[in-house]
């Protein structure tokens, strides 16, 4: 089964978890599974999802997870068909994972703030992520964009291991909700 396809059935489950009334944070992974690193986002939010479905079904880590108030959501290169989960749940926290060409090493990882978005490419989706933010920030108390360096976006090729080792300590820093660790992009 190929990741995009995996990809398709995680959000659908996602999507079942969403409908909960105590969603609390919501992660949406962005990017295109088909070009390389670009689908990072994606990678992330399954890698997410797959250990919140883990710990929910072992009930081990359940509360300290937050299960049932955790939602992770392959968005593909559409994260705007998803605004209506943040509309109706409003969650506290909004996270979203791209790839991001920031100008470092790659697998690198920098929470992107606001005024940075604009002025760098940031994935290949259908909306510019700046609009996205602004339209879904008034549903969220708190709104974090999370760029992965990519090395290599070119069609037909899978996710550099360098990258993805990037998004396993993002998804991890995600989980274990240390946010704070990961380094604000710098001028």
């Amino acid at each position: 089964m190929s990741l995009g396809r995996l990809g398709d059935l995680i959000c659908v489950k996602s999507m079942l978890y969403a409908d909960r009334q105590d969603v609390k944070e919501v992660i949406l992974g962005i990017g295109n599974t088909l070009n390389g690193d670009d689908g990072i986002g994606s990678y992330v939010a399954e890698r997410i999802s797959e250990q919140l479905r883990d710990a929910e079904e072992e009930q081990v880590q359940a509360k300290p997870m937050g299960i049932g108030k955790v939602v992770a959501i392959d968005c593909g290169t559409t994260p705007e068909n998803f605004t209506s989960i943040i509309r109706k749940r409003k969650p506290d926290r909004l996270i979203l994972v791209d790839a991001a060409d920031m100008g470092l090493e790659p697998g690198s990882y920098r929470t992107i703030p606001p005024e940075k978005i604009g002025v760098m490419h940031v994935s290949t989706h259908n909306i510019p992520l700046s609009v996205l933010i602004s339209y879904v920030s008034e549903f969220c108390k708190e709104v974090v964009l999370i760029g992965i360096q990519p090395h290599r976006m070119d069609f037909g090729t899978a996710l550099s291991r360098v990258v993805k080792n990037g998004g396993d300590h993002v998804a991890d820093l995600i989980i274990e909700k240390r946010l704070t660790e990961i380094k604000p992009l710098e001028p």
